[in-house]
């Protein structure tokens, strides 16, 4: 039969491969398997300058992001207030506690659908189960910065058995429907497979409304290159100015008609002059060592403090955490957190609708069918509050505003394991 013929069949295939019970391994169903590439990825990063930084983000706003992300990387590696900031919001989410809960019953539902409670249940019993989902998790919140993260569902007769996180330097759009995300592998190394076409079996996480077509210039990251460029570039010239700055101006002046070679030689020596305090000199030569001035100001330092302060803010929505001024106060930093838990609230709002659509939805369907309400995934912000602050709040509500709070949860919330009917009390 024709390939031309056969593709729409392969297809139709792979996008009911994922749900359909086999009797094949997991491994045999997986589509992101180890690949050589991942490893040589961005090993020879040559120097950056203006024209390579923007060429690379040409190339990802062509539908190749590749290069892009390889600066991302390089960026995260080289630039320590960057790694800092990204790691401290990408924690703020990761380190919350998370939850399923079930959906609310829909009015008119059908007194055949399952009880909510016991498919969120269900959901719960297995993601717990699943050896590599925080870091699954961990993965797609990075989708803050890189603007968008994938990860693989893999099934084994109808049932999930694990979330593969996608490298980020495999995502490319396809070259004639550039909305099309696709995922290179090593079977199809340029142009992929389109996630697509197979329902159920991609997790894509997009923070944020990502433009039709433009997967990958959305993130943080990117948003951060021109100051990691300021910030590199200038801390180059800083290292450079720090090794002369101070130093005596040294001149030797020489006859006229002195051969080339003595010249050469004479400069070799004032430079050994710099470096050793020692050079041996002709007493034809005239040398002079003038004073340098002291410097009144620190140009480097101020780009360094103005890229530091600026990516800082950019990313946590504040930065008097993570530097005090001389005017500053720690309660100021503590008003300015708190600007950052908006923040925070956005991206678990975010990584909710995400899970919600591409992770619990084929999961429900695939145990419950079409009539079960799908359940949410939830993370606690009551964790991001003080203790104090939470008791406080706690008592409130129960003492003044009556309200009734579940006993197991304001236990899990503050921290207090329930004691046990042989435990002594205080």
């Amino acid at each position: 039969m024709n390939a031309a013929l056969l593709q729409p069949i392969r297809s139709a295939l792979s996008a009911l491969g994922s749900l359909l019970g086999r009797s094949a391994s997991s491994d045999a169903q997986r589509v992101i398997r180890p690949w050589r590439e991942d490893a040589l990825r961005g090993m020879h990063s040559g120097a950056l300058t203006p024209s390579r930084v923007l060429a690379r983000l040409g190339a990802a706003d062509a539908g190749r992001p590749e290069a892009q992300f390889e600066l991302f990387d390089e960026m995260l590696r080289k630039w320590t207030r960057l790694a800092a900031v990204a790691a401290t919001r990408r924690l703020a989410l990761t380190a919350l506690d998370w939850d399923i809960t079930p959906a609310a019953a829909a009015a008119g539902a059908s007194a055949s659908a399952p009880d909510p409670q016991r498919v969120a249940d269900h959901c719960r019993d297995v993601l717990r189960e699943l050896g590599r989902f925080d870091e699954a998790l961990d993965h797609l919140a990075g989708a803050v910065g890189y603007g968008v993260a994938v990860a693989e569902l893999v099934w084994e007769d109808a049932r999930l058995v694990d979330v593969v996180p996608a490298p980020f330097g495999r995502l490319v759009v396809d070259e004639r429907e550039p909305w099309r995300l696709r995922l290179r592998t090593q079977e199809f190394p340029h142009d992929g497979v389109a996630l697509d076409e197979q329902p159920g079996k991609w997790i894509v996480h997009t923070p944020g409304a990502a433009r039709m077509g433009r997967w990958f210039d959305g993130g943080l990251l990117r948003t951060s290159a021109l100051l990691f460029l300021a910030q590199s570039l200038s801390f180059k010239d800083w290292l450079t100015y720090s090794q002369i700055a101070g130093m005596p101006l040294r001149i030797a002046q020489f006859e006229p008609g002195t051969p080339a070679s003595e010249k050469e030689e004479l400069l070799r020596a004032l430079s050994a002059l710099g470096t050793d305090a020692a050079a041996a000199f002709s007493k034809a030569i005239d040398l002079r060592l003038m004073e340098a001035s002291g410097a009144s100001g620190k140009p480097y330092e101020a780009i360094q403090r103005h890229c530091n302060t600026e990516v800082t803010i950019l990313w946590l929505g504040q930065h008097l955490t993570t530097e005090l001024p001389g005017s500053g106060s720690r309660a100021a930093a503590e008003v300015h957190d708190r600007v950052r838990e908006d923040l925070l609230a956005d991206d678990i709002a975010e990584e909710r609708r995400t899970l919600r659509r591409d992770l619990l939805t084929p999961l429900v369907r695939a145990r419950f069918g079409p009539a079960a309400a799908v359940p949410h995934f939830a993370r606690s912000l009551s964790q991001s509050a003080s203790t104090r602050e939470l008791a406080e709040v706690l008592s409130i509500a129960s003492e003044r505003l009556k309200l009734r709070i579940p006993r197991e949860w304001a236990h899990r919330a503050l921290g207090i394991p329930e004691a046990g009917p042989e435990d002594a009390l205080l």
